[in-house]
């Protein structure tokens, strides 16, 4: 390689301006070598799919949540978009994978409380709530309280009576769930005694609803629509802000005197240290994208309301909200949180 120097003693006149140039040159040429690994590090936005990833699997409602905004967001935000369904856990393993990819907005996770309520009660999840970064919610799928038809507990004031006097029995996925935390929730707010009898899932709850075998099911509208339309389930109330078009009906509790909300929720996040540019964009987009009339059918022939679709300041809110609410609810409850 050849080398220009000037020498250090060389007084000639523009001696001073000509060493300048050539560190200047030096410097220029370095950072050019530097360059192509900078670049590495931070691709296009868009460059490469974006993965929404998702503790559920192929066929569940937070999946179909998923696939039905993706079918939406190419056309709006101009990029590809792809299900990534990392199942175990009660949502870890979405976490975990989460956490591996890079924080450049070509990862969405997209989250339930029952992520938040793994966090709680993990002594070292791989998502603290300090890296949550809400971008947009999805669905805010109410939940009602559920009687048989012919049940004794025919409205508020007779489930406060009976509930006073013996605890009623509530069905729940498991101990620690987040059925479990809105049943503990509801119970306070009304004022009344209950215990928690668990099952597989919502559709074991509605059957045992149905047979008598517990008192109240706290379930979504979908979960037992085919009950109430047969008329062997009873919606008392509805636990939302405001009676939802799918049972118009159905009172809200705080209606009745009960201040108190609940509904499986979903919405899409990042992670902390993804560039804000690129947070703004996603939420504008996804925001856009389920605002679409296929995604707000999907809403409305699942019984939830156009209002589910937020931004990303209701979504952040909302998640710091459940948290401390879970919080709450498992010491209430005894369970152990990390």
């Amino acid at each position: 390689m050849f080398e220009t120097r000037i020498p250090p003693d060389d007084t000639t006149p523009g001696a001073w301006s000509r060493r300048r140039a050539l560190t200047g040159l030096g410097a220029l040429g370095a950072g050019l070598l530097a360059a192509p690994a900078l670049l590495r590090a931070q691709p296009a936005f868009g460059s490469r799919p974006i993965e929404v990833v998702t503790h559920a699997g192929v066929g569940g409602g937070t999946d179909i949540t998923a696939r039905m905004m993706t079918a939406q967001a190419p056309a709006v935000l101009g990029m590809d978009f792809t299900v990534v369904n990392k199942t175990g856990g009660s949502g870890a393993a979405a976490l975990a994978y989460a956490a591996s990819r890079p924080k450049d907005g070509h990862a969405l996770l997209l989250i339930t409380q029952t992520h938040l309520i793994t966090m709680l009660r993990s002594k070292s999840p791989p998502v603290q709530i300090e890296d949550i970064v809400g971008i947009a919610r999805a669905t805010e799928d109410p939940q009602f309280v559920m009687v048989r038809a012919d049940s004794p507990l025919r409205s508020a004031d007779e489930l406060a009576s009976v509930g006073q006097k013996r605890p009623l029995r509530f069905g729940i996925t498991h101990a620690g769930s987040v059925d479990h935390v809105a049943v503990a929730g509801f119970s306070k707010a009304a004022g009344i005694q209950h215990a928690a009898v668990p099952f597989r899932g919502g559709g074991d709850i509605v059957v045992n609803v149905v047979g008598g075998n517990i008192d109240i099911g706290l379930l979504n509208f979908a979960e037992a629509e085919a009950q109430i339309r047969a008329g062997e389930v009873k919606p008392l109330m509805v636990l939302a802000a405001s009676r939802v078009s799918s049972a118009p009906d159905v009172p809200t509790a705080k209606e009745l005197g009960i201040d108190f909300t609940a509904a499986t929720t979903r919405g899409f996040c990042v992670l902390k240290g993804t560039p804000e540019d690129r947070v703004a964009k996603l939420s504008d987009g996804l925001v856009k994208a389920m605002k679409t009339p296929v995604y707000q059918t999907y809403l409305s022939s699942s019984g939830q309301s156009a209002e589910s679709v937020a931004g990303r300041a209701v979504w952040q809110a909302q998640i710091e909200d459940f948290w401390k609410q879970g919080k709450d609810a498992l010491a209430a409850l005894g369970i152990p949180t990390g």
